[in-house]
Parts: structure tokens; sequence; C-alpha cells
């Protein structure tokens, strides 16, 4: 029997975030095509990520280049793919697989952002240049990546993310529209970049609706204010982080995505899978995952005005909503799924395994 390619799935991160949950996924998509073993720094993180799949083995690598080169030596991967939450993440494991010289290394970016700092972009484009794929998981975060970092049109490839498929959600209740208040629904950190301040904002302008944020970070202290001085305090329930969102959104009647900027959203996803009617700020690779508003509302980035009349034309149409959850799940379940999102990253190895190094010491000149 043909011994199967080694990949070797890899996180530097200290705590399980949205491109931890999207890696996840991938594990547990996987078929046996591929010998896959994960690894990290952090133990509970990457123990985390093992457990998706029945068998993964898993790796500790420590802080510092030898660590990195030990563990290498010891998993022996055809291929090292980086999971990286912004573009300058992992340097030590990418320089040391590269150095490395067996694996060929691939990395995926969760996060189209730019730095001001001269010394780490040029070592970001340095080690991007020499890399044998990277990935991004919107066709915006490609273009974006690309144009940061000077590296080339085209460069870059766009596999989406992907979820397990859900179940069909929908708030199971007698009463109708008029005679309930309405649950609106929002997931991520506590951070001015998702938006959630344009949502109170925009709730504030909204009769008859509770908001529901699931998430935990730095501005729920603020949030909280906030939903006091507008007077929809009583409104307004911040849960704190919770590993099984899906379950949330079988109480919601809307999602809202109000992100300044996101390129996906994963959670947005799991909303459309759900079959949730939504409203999303039209930034980053959000129109694209809407279809461009055939699959949900789309709105101008931090415009609480806007947000809130789109919110309230579905909140008094029922058949909207369902008409717009319908085509929201019908896009996830062909699309989205993280079955198609494996099969994807498949198709890529194997191209990568059988196409020619990239050059280490010269890299190709990028495309214009």
């Amino acid at each position: 029997m043909a011994t199967r390619p080694r990949v070797l799935l890899y996180t530097s991160v200290s705590a399980v975030g949205g491109a931890e949950i999207a890696l996840g996924n991938l594990v547990a998509g996987l078929g046996d095509t591929y010998d896959v073993h994960v690894a990290g720094i952090h133990e509970p993180v990457v123990r985390w990520l093992a457990g998706h799949s029945p068998g993964v083995p898993h790796h500790v690598a420590g802080g510092g280049a030898v660590a990195h080169a030990r563990m290498l030596r010891r998993v022996r991967p055809d291929l090292v793919q980086a999971n990286l939450e912004v573009p300058w993440a992992s340097p030590t494991l990418l320089g040391t697989a590269l150095a490395a010289g067996r694996p060929r290394v691939v990395a995926v970016q969760h996060m189209a952002a730019r730095t001001v700092d001269l010394a780490l972009l040029l070592r970001t484009r340095a080690l991007a240049l020499r890399l044998d794929g990277n990935v991004a998981v919107s066709a915006d975060g490609a273009k974006r990546i690309e144009d940061f970092y000077a590296l080339g049109r085209g460069s870059v490839h766009v596999i989406h993310n992907g979820v397990p498929v859900p179940e069909a959600a929908g708030v199971s209740t007698a009463a109708p529209d008029h005679e309930r208040e309405l649950v609106i629904g929002c997931v991520g950190r506590l951070d001015p970049v998702k938006g959630q301040d344009v949502l109170i904002a925009a709730l504030a302008r909204l009769p008859r609706t509770r908001l529901r944020i699931i998430g935990s970070g730095a501005q729920e202290a603020e949030l909280r204010a906030q939903a006091d001085r507008l007077g929809v305090g009583d409104r307004v329930e911040l849960t704190g982080w919770c590993d099984r969102v899906p379950e949330h959104l079988h109480d919601l009647d809307i999602y809202c995505q109000p992100s300044r900027y996101e390129t996906l959203g994963l959670a947005l996803i799991e909303a459309m899978g759900a079959g949730l009617p939504c409203v999303a700020s039209a930034t980053g690779g959000v129109p694209e995952l809407l279809d461009h508003g055939r699959c949900g509302r789309l709105v101008p980035t931090g415009d609480a005005a806007a947000l809130a009349e789109a919110i309230g034309r579905l909140a008094a149409d029922p058949a909207a909503r369902t008409r717009l959850g319908q085509r929201a799940r019908e896009r996830t379940l062909t699309s989205f799924t993280a079955e198609r999102m494996a099969r994807r990253y498949e198709s890529l190895w194997a191209e990568t395994l059988a196409g020619p190094r990239a050059g280490r010491l010269r890299p190709r000149r990028p495309k214009p």
C-alpha cells in the first residue's frame, strides 16, 4: 500500500478564535487521502484541534526555532500548512519549515491586515514570496494581501471557510410577530472592529426588538454603558462567549453582522446555514458571501440608521425573512460547507506536492 502524503496543520495562537474554528472544521472534514497531523505552541489549542477527528496525532512545538526544527524532524511532513490569524503570525514555524528543505509550505491568511512597521512588513513579504502557496478565505482578502505585501495579482489562492452542515433554525413560538419582541443576534469578540456599538445604536431606533450579543472582549463595559445611555439596556443581552454558537441561532429571528471589516465571517456562515435572514455591513468578503445582496441585506459600514432601516424592514415582513433565510441556507449548503472546504484544500495540496518547489533563496518575481 502506498504511503499517504503527510500534512502538518499548524497554529501558534493561545486561544480559540474564528481562524481556529475554521481549522477545526477542516480537520473534521478531511478524508483519508492524507496522513494529517496538527501542531502548535499551546497544548490546549492543539488538543482541541486534534479532537475534531479521532486518531489525528498532535504535537506541541514549544517556543523557538530549535524546538520547531526538532518537531519537524520528528514528524517529517511532506507539506506544512500554517493557519495565520494575521499575515505576520508564525514566522518561526514558516522560517524553520522553509529552511528544512523537505516540506512544501503553505500559509492560510484569515485576516487581510497590513502593518506600518517596516521591518515586520519586509519580513512578512520575504516569507510570503518564498512559500509554495498562499491562501485567503475570500476574494477581497486575497486582493488585499496581494496588494499590502506586493505579492502580485493572482498569487493568492481563494478557499472559503466552511462549516458543518447545520440544522435549520427558526424561532419556535405560537405567538405571531405583533405579539412578541423579535430577537436579533450577533456573534463575535467585543471589539470596535466588530461594530457591536453600531448595532446597539441601531437598536435604539427599533421598537419591539431585543438584541443578543454572543462574545467576550475588552469592549464589554463600554457596550453596556452605551446601551444604558441610549435607554435600551433592558433590551440588550451580552451572554459572554459560547463554544456552541449554532445552538443559540435557533432562538433568533434575524442575524446581524455590523463589522467595520470582515474578511469573510465564520459566524455569518453558520447563521446562513441555519436559514436565518441576515443583515450585514458591506465590507471585505461579506458581499461575496451574501451573493451581493441576493442572500441577505447589505448596508453601508458604520451606518446605524441604514442598519436599523434594513432590520426594521425584515422585522415587518415575515415572508421576506423566510425567503432570505432559505436563499442563505441554500448558498451555504452549496458553497460553504466544511466538506467542500476540505476537498478544496486536498486539491491544493495535491497540486502543490506535484509542482516544483518555490525558490527559497531567490523567490519568483511577483506578477504585476
